[in-house]
């Protein structure tokens, strides 16, 4: 998986219709997150640190909202 793409695997997550695929969505867009963190390293310069917080912010909340989902039920 090209870590470059981690954001459309963001926007994936974030655009999923389905609540039954979000859990997967998710867990896709932390791994390449996570891979591309772990590429750049030290390299990667405060706007891009800056973008990730924000996207795995938005993914937490993501999932908090899924958890607290009552179509679950």
């Amino acid at each position: 998986m090209p870590s470059s793409n981690w954001k459309n695997f963001y926007d994936q997550a974030v655009l999923e219709t389905h609540p039954e695929k979000v859990v997967e969505r998710v867990q896709i867009a932390c791994e390449a997150i996570h891979e591309y963190r772990m590429e750049r390293g030290k390299s990667l310069s405060p706007e891009e640190r800056e973008e990730i917080e924000g996207a795995l912010k938005a993914l937490f909340t993501l999932m908090e909202r899924r958890a607290r989902s009552p179509e679950d039920e």
